[in-house]
């Protein structure tokens, strides 16, 4: 990934039909980050979705969001409903086809196509357009800079949330370095809005929207959320529902929205908003019997440590005996983390997080991201893993070494597939009850999880 994929997306909408000014018309927030973006973008769809209920507009929503937990329909919906299998392989094909026909027209190679992410993201504005969709939310896919969806010339507004260190191949090793490239979606003439950062960051988004001649706000956590059921009943979590909030105000005067409410009070519509958003997989609680299912996607250092504390609260707010427990229920991991080079280092952070908590696990399971035993759901295959590895589980062996030596006593086991991780918890929760258990260090491990308890259901 480099500075040539944005005027490659560029050609790749021409040759399908568009010129990217034509996207203005979708009323678009974009937003970039490195922790919560997600969530943002679900806020904003959620707070939009109320006010659709209630005064008609926006008419359709889209939103663009990845990675997907289940399947691939999730990452392009319309009025928060993920696209149905037969319109995804409508717009599919139509996009393939017009890419075919302009190759040959051009005399170009019809084999030379966008990559799975940029593909996927083209496809996102023909559904939108091609739906009538009047406001849509574009979730950055890595930066910002050179990310494909920044052929959005004209945003009505652009967020950025809580920056960290995370692909650090492409956007760089230092905070400041990956400031310039999420900042980068930045556009003359669109406001933009931040959460607050750390100092060199904060630094570098103010240094790039004087270049841009954009006005950039820093939001504080809006005082209302407060008395506000955010989900989970963390700072971090009001910070992304605070940018949420001006981010929607913008969008509802472009949109000629009135909106009842100040500075201290929220409207009806926000509330119910912020309260109703579901975005699974992310600090996600799910009851199933005597499972008690917590489920994040973590897999940096930070959010990981943000899940740890999360799954610290919940353990003890949901614990079956009165505190202090002399005998709390068992506490299960599963984890995987199978891109990350240094993914031991998660482990650490992730043990020292919740051995500050006075979190201890009884159980620990490392599994692969194969789903079944007989193998995977297809929508939750990685390309991007070394298929040796995960059938030798050289990476799950190395896990259970290292927390061999910092996890004080729990039970450690090494599986093939996700499906025998469940089938552990089961037997675990059949002879003793109530059972905790953290799912994290990854996307795919936790769309799995889900596919597993939910099948067909989980996608949603």
């Amino acid at each position: 990934m480099d500075s040539s994929v944005v005027g490659e997306m560029r050609q790749w909408a021409r040759r399908i039909g568009y010129a990217p000014s034509d996207f203005n018309r979708l009323n678009i927030v974009h937003v970039a980050g490195t922790k919560g973006k997600g969530s943002a973008c679900a806020y904003v769809n959620s707070i939009l979705t109320a006010y659709r209920a209630t005064v008609g507009l926006p008419k359709k929503i889209g939103l663009y969001t990845s990675p997907h937990l289940i399947a691939v329909r999730e990452r392009i919906r319309i009025n928060s409903e993920p696209i149905s299998e037969p319109l995804f392989t409508k717009y599919f094909f139509e996009v393939w086809n017009a890419l075919e026909r302009s190759a040959a027209a051009e005399g170009l190679d019809p084999k030379h196509k966008p990559v799975y992410f940029r593909f996927l993201t083209l496809m996102s504005f023909h559904v939108f357009m091609r739906e009538g969709v009047d406001a849509a939310i574009y979730e950055v896919g890595v930066g910002g800079e050179w990310d494909s969806t920044n052929i959005i010339e004209r945003p009505v507004v652009t967020g950025i949330t809580t920056l960290g260190i995370d692909h650090v191949e492409v956007l760089g090793d230092t905070i400041d370095k990956i400031a310039w490239h999420k900042a980068g979606i930045f556009k003359a003439g669109s406001p933009a809005f931040s959460v607050m950062q750390l100092p060199a960051a904060a630094e570098v988004l103010e240094q790039r929207a004087t270049e841009k001649n954009v006005h950039l706000q820093t939001v504080q956590i809006h005082p209302a959320l407060r008395t506000v059921n955010i989900t989970p009943d963390e700072d971090f979590q009001r910070a992304n529902a605070s940018l949420a909030i001006a981010l929607v105000d913008t969008l509802l005067k472009r949109l000629g929205v009135p909106r009842v409410g100040n500075d201290i009070n929220l409207p009806k519509e926000y509330v119910d908003g912020l309260e109703t958003t579901v975005w699974r997989g992310r600090c996600e609680t799910k009851l199933d019997g005597d499972r008690i299912w917590c489920l994040d996607g973590a897999h940096t250092k930070e959010s990981i440590e943000i899940a740890g504390q999360w799954f610290a609260g919940v353990a003890r707010k949901m614990s079956p005996f009165p505190p202090p427990p002399a005998l709390p229920c068992p506490r299960i991991l599963i984890f995987n983390q199978q891109s990350q080079r240094d993914a031991i280092s998660l482990l650490k952070t992730l043990h020292q997080t919740l051995s500050k908590h006075s979190i201890h696990l009884e159980h620990v399971i490392f599994c692969t991201n194969k789903t079944y035993k007989k193998g995977y759901n297809t929508e939750l295959a990685n390309r991007n893993t070394d298929p040796k590895a995960i059938s030798s589980l050289a990476l799950q062996r190395e896990f259970a070494a290292a927390w061999g030596l910092i996890g004080g006593g729990s039970r450690i086991n090494v599986m093939r597939t996700i499906e025998e991780a469940v089938e552990y918890v089961d037997r675990i929760s059949k002879s003793e009850g109530v059972v905790q258990v953290l799912v994290t260090g990854s996307f795919h491990l936790v769309g799995g999880v889900l596919t597993i308890l939910e099948g067909d259901a989980a996608v949603s």
